[in-house]
């Protein structure tokens, strides 16, 4: 009798600081991680606040739940602090900070965009905001400033490294 191999499947939790990285995340999961790819991802929002709040909520809210793989997607302009990362990485979670500053200085940065150094994260929220295709918080409002083929080729360090983690990189 013939062994039926059995595919492999990762399931990923992903936690975004807040709703807006939720939408842009199911955004390129929309992208990357179709039906039958292997994978599949839970995205959530953390409710923002500091990125120890976050953590600590993560951690509490999903500590009976089994993933393979979870990560943190933070906003770099106030970071976690050592101790912080060090709790995150005792329960699993690998962090990624959204650099520069912000999901929407590394979106901005995607298109092709200079953010300064001085530019404060609402800064960057009103550059980017206006152009989207509707509310910050809605998956669709990424599609026409980011589609795939724009994705593809985003150089942006966190945007690269979420897009690996939706292919399973």
């Amino acid at each position: 009798m013939a062994k039926r191999r059995v595919a492999q499947h990762t399931t990923l939790l992903v936690i975004g600081e807040g709703a807006d990285d939720q939408a842009f995340i199911n955004h390129m999961k929309g992208l990357y991680c179709l039906r039958g790819c292997g994978r599949s991802a839970k995205i959530e929002a953390g409710d923002g606040g500091s990125p120890g709040n976050i953590i600590t909520t993560a951690i509490r809210a999903f500590k009976g739940v089994d993933y393979d793989r979870r990560f943190l997607v933070l906003d770099s302009d106030i970071p976690p602090s050592a101790a912080e990362v060090k709790q995150a990485r005792s329960a699993g979670y690998q962090i990624i900070l959204w650099s520069p500053q912000c999901l929407e200085g590394a979106l901005l940065e995607v298109l092709g965009e200079r953010v300064g150094e001085h530019e404060t994260s609402q800064g960057l929220k009103a550059r980017l905001h206006p152009r989207l295709a509707g509310a910050h918080t809605a998956v669709a409002a990424y599609a026409p400033l980011f589609p795939q083929a724009v994705l593809d080729v985003a150089t942006n360090g966190s945007v690269v490294a979420v897009r690996g983690l939706l292919l399973g990189n």
